[in-house]
């Protein structure tokens, strides 16, 4: 019964000598703990080194034959916290290496992350098919856009409609539209791709500029028109280009830039009138916005 008791007593000892160290240095937990096992948990021994400590550095500021200026006092207290920093780098390690190697740590999970996500983004867009809208009434304009965006309905006969009264307020009759067919202007095709962040620009095959050099992978997408009458968009898909005319039963695969710049110069051999433009994305900070 005896031995039991001061099982149970041992905690309660060290739990007092612990609360009674604190109390008189302030150190936390962690460290009374530590310097009380340095001391077998002999409380009278620590104290007396402790205040034996304090009354040595007194001692020593009282006699001391120098005297210190402030610029002296910081100095000396910096060395101080050197020393102590140095002390807690000994028994604890180096704090902010440990904080360097958690954001190392975190930084290439995240590229990891960011590396699967682009992976699994571009085995998607290689899985999905190429869209493709048909024609319907004379509204290959419409087509051409939602062709070239990838997006079904991202334009509708509403949206055009709203576009080409910023233009003309006339309902029935103006030079952007055909009520109710549609057969849409130039110029509301490319605020159409203007309002998306896109930039439009003409290629003049006709005035010398060459088709053989140009940056065909860089571009979104190519708008064609075939004698001022006719739109239809060619697109990269996965490296391979296509003919998305709203009239074809379903796309026509050119192939590669090569491929796509003889088909551009067959197609212009062929026929009377063809006006080709760019799509690009523009760079200029435009805010965007659709309607």
């Amino acid at each position: 019964m005896a031995s039991s008791f001061s099982y149970i007593s041992q905690p309660l000892k060290h739990e007092h000598i612990l609360n009674e160290f604190q109390a008189i240095t302030g150190l936390n937990i962690d460290d009374a703990i530590h310097f009380l096992d340095l001391y077998n948990w002999k409380l009278d021994n620590i104290i007396n080194d402790y205040y034996d400590g304090i009354k040595l550095k007194h001692n020593s500021d009282e006699n001391s034959s120098t005297f210190y200026s402030n610029d002296d006092c910081t100095q000396q207290q910096n060395v101080d916290s050197d020393r102590h920093y140095a002390e807690l780098l000994h028994l604890y390690g180096d704090a902010d290496e440990w904080t360097r190697q958690q954001q190392q740590q975190q930084q290439q999970q995240q590229q990891h992350q960011q590396q699967q996500q682009h992976k699994s983004s571009q085995e998607f867009i290689k899985d999905t098919p190429i869209y493709h809208e048909k024609q319907r009434l004379m509204k290959c304009g419409l087509h051409s856009l939602n062709n070239l965006f990838q997006i079904p309905k991202l334009f509708t006969s509403h949206h055009l409609e709203m576009i080409v009264r910023d233009f003309d307020k006339r309902k029935f009759f103006n030079d952007y539209r055909t009520l109710w067919l549609g057969n849409y202007d130039l110029r509301v095709l490319i605020e159409a791709i203007n309002r998306c962040g896109f930039d439009v620009r003409q290629l003049n095959i006709y005035h010398g500029e060459s088709i053989y050099h140009l940056p065909w992978d860089s571009y979104f997408g190519l708008l064609i028109n075939l004698n001022g009458t006719h739109w239809f968009t060619i697109k990269n898909h996965n490296g391979i280009y296509h003919n998305l005319d709203s009239t074809l039963r379903k796309p026509i695969q050119i192939g590669g830039k090569e491929r796509l710049i003889q088909y551009l110069i067959n197609l212009i051999q062929k026929t009377r009138t063809v006006y080709l433009f760019v799509v690009s994305q523009q760079m200029n900070g435009k805010e965007k916005f659709l309607f």
